[in-house]
């Protein structure tokens, strides 16, 4: 607290008057933080980020590259805030993956009705997605085996193939 106190320029009484203590200063942050990235990816999903909707795996490849872009940019938050958060099941992190996952469903849902497809799966597919790519950040943000680009194409190919793609054709 009394580095983030220094950071900002004030006494720590007035931090720990305006957030009680570390764990209130940790939801802040989360809460900030996770309200940024909602935005971010509500956006790519409305907008397909300039992909036509026409392209289906340009827009889910463009929606994991604004996360991954978002959590690359503010590294040091997200990173204080995955960390400070850490098993607290009320965390801004966590709820805001359910709330991506949702935005996710009922794109994907939309999608899969447009191809003639049962839209049943749609929820439980979202959530496995952003699972999936929360996690990868997660492991990529502390290894940087892989440029962003890197990323990105790895995590759209596996999302978009499937490991069945992966299989000898032979």
């Amino acid at each position: 607290m009394e580095a983030v106190a220094r950071e900002a320029g004030v006494t720590k009484p007035i931090l720990y008057r305006v957030f009680d203590d570390r764990d209130g200063l940790v939801h802040a942050v989360g809460d900030r933080f996770a309200a940024e990235l909602n935005d971010v990816l509500a956006k790519t999903l409305a907008a397909g980020d300039g992909v036509a909707w026409d392209d289906p795996r340009g827009v889910l490849r463009a929606t994991i590259d604004a996360y991954v872009a978002m959590i690359d940019q503010d590294l040091e938050v997200y990173r204080f805030v995955t960390a400070g958060l850490a098993g607290d099941p009320d965390q801004p992190v966590v709820s805001l993956a359910h709330d991506v996952a949702r935005d996710v469903a009922v794109v994907l849902a939309q999608r899969l009705r447009d191809i003639g497809v049962d839209d049943t799966p749609a929820e439980l597919w979202a959530h496995g997605i952003v699972g999936m790519v929360h996690m990868a950040g997660d492991w990529w943000v502390t290894r940087r085996t892989f440029s962003r680009a890197e990323v990105v194409d790895q995590l759209t190919r596996l999302l978009w193939d499937g490991l069945g793609s992966l299989e000898d054709p032979a």
